[in-house]
């Protein structure tokens, strides 16, 4: 009269079934009283903390005392970066790294140079609400 087996399947996919739609629902139904509601503490530090700290390909250089134009034109070629601007005249520059290597990476090559005297990411810096 009843086939067992195919019954005890269909129960079986029947109780699987509304586990997945009992569990949806309780996922996406924990906020559902305050659509509006904004992200707690917590997850604000997360999405915060995924942004980058520091703008990709771009790094402050500030040169030592006395180095000549020409120099520092050498420098900037030999490590494949170009000057976006000058912030103080003749030593400090912002500058843009003109291949694919990291901030990291064109750092420590920087520095390597001795006329130069730091070299640093272009950070980024927010305001406190």
């Amino acid at each position: 009269m009843f086939d067992l087996p195919a019954l005890a399947h269909r129960m079986t996919l029947l109780v699987i079934l509304i586990m997945s739609v009992s569990a949806i629902w309780l996922f996406t139904a924990c906020d559902l009283g305050n659509l509006n509601a904004r992200p707690t503490h917590a997850i604000k530090h997360l999405l915060k903390s995924q942004a980058p700290r520091f703008v990709p390909h771009e790094v402050l250089v500030k040169f030592k005392d006395g180095i000549s134009q020409e120099r520092i034109a050498s420098i900037l070629k030999d490590t494949r970066t170009e000057i976006l601007s000058e912030l103080q005249r003749g030593r400090l520059y912002h500058i843009r790294i003109l291949d694919d290597r990291s901030v990291e990476s064109a750092i420590t090559q920087l520095t390597s140079y001795q006329e130069i005297e730091y070299a640093e990411p272009n950070y980024r810096y927010e305001t406190q609400k």
